[in-house]
């Protein structure tokens, strides 16, 4: 069974927050390998061991498709609120489809993170169990910190199918027919949630989507602030989560 981290960014993003992800990841001698998806040509970036660059248009073509059928879209609504910035946060749904692939169970974790120190593979069982299909920090009430999230490639459904396979179908769906547009707000998480929910609607009613589980990280309903990673004991003395700081 093998794990893997994954993020995605930029070169720009690279130099404001990328490069701190990547050079915290080397400092603590992370073994799980990091697949980091960027939008243009990975010979921009310096190697890295156990790090692999993947241009994710050439990876995800709709992924490229997205971004161009909606850029006026992008340079309208990304100015009035990020929460309307389709195109910023579709990058790590397709980045997050691709890399199943390359993992049994993925780990995404935002450009904005940095490692602390080295992460126990008991800790990433303990994260995501055999028959938890996601794990991920939810706000009930607004909507899940998608910061970082663990999926699980390996279970099937009552159909014998995988879920992830189901469920990245739906996910993606929002960017490949422009869906996340019909959603309360934009973002990846709001994508993600409406996919999550549709499963927990249908779990005990269709085998296509028997056999989901999540678990949600954390415990909002204690202190109830949005960064929800910062003051769970489990991540927080693994993973800092900088939200955009500098």
């Amino acid at each position: 069974m093998n794990k893997i981290f994954v993020c995605t960014f930029n070169k720009k993003i690279f130099e404001i927050n990328g490069q701190k992800l990547l050079n915290s990841y080397i400092n603590t001698n992370q073994k799980l390998p990091l697949y980091c998806y960027v939008e243009d040509d990975i010979s921009y970036y310096p190697k890295y061991p156990n790090v692999i660059f993947i241009n994710l248009y050439d990876a995800q073509p709709e992924s490229k498709k997205f971004v161009e059928r909606n850029l006026k879209k992008y340079e309208k609504l990304s100015k009035i609120s990020y929460l309307l910035d389709a195109v910023r946060f579709s990058f790590k749904v397709f980045a997050q489809n691709d890399a199943r692939k390359y993992g049994d169970h993925i780990f995404y974790i935002d450009s904005d993170i940095e490692f602390l120190k080295f992460i126990p593979d008991t800790w990433f069982n303990e994260c995501l169990p055999d028959k938890i299909f996601t794990a991920f920090y939810d706000r009930l009430g607004f909507y899940s910190e998608t910061g970082f999230i663990g999926f699980n490639n390996l279970i099937k459904n009552k159909n014998n199918e995988r879920i992830s396979d189901i469920f990245f179908q739906q996910y993606i769906n929002y960017y490949i027919y422009d869906l996340i547009y019909s959603l309360p707000a934009f973002t990846d998480c709001h994508a993600f949630d409406a996919t999550r929910w549709r499963f927990l609607f249908l779990e005990r009613k269709t085998n296509e989507h028997g056999n989901y589980n999540e678990k949600k990280l954390g415990n909002w309903s204690i202190k109830r602030n949005m960064d929800v990673m910062k003051y769970d004991p489990f991540i927080s003395k693994y993973l800092i989560h900088k939200k955009g700081e500098q």
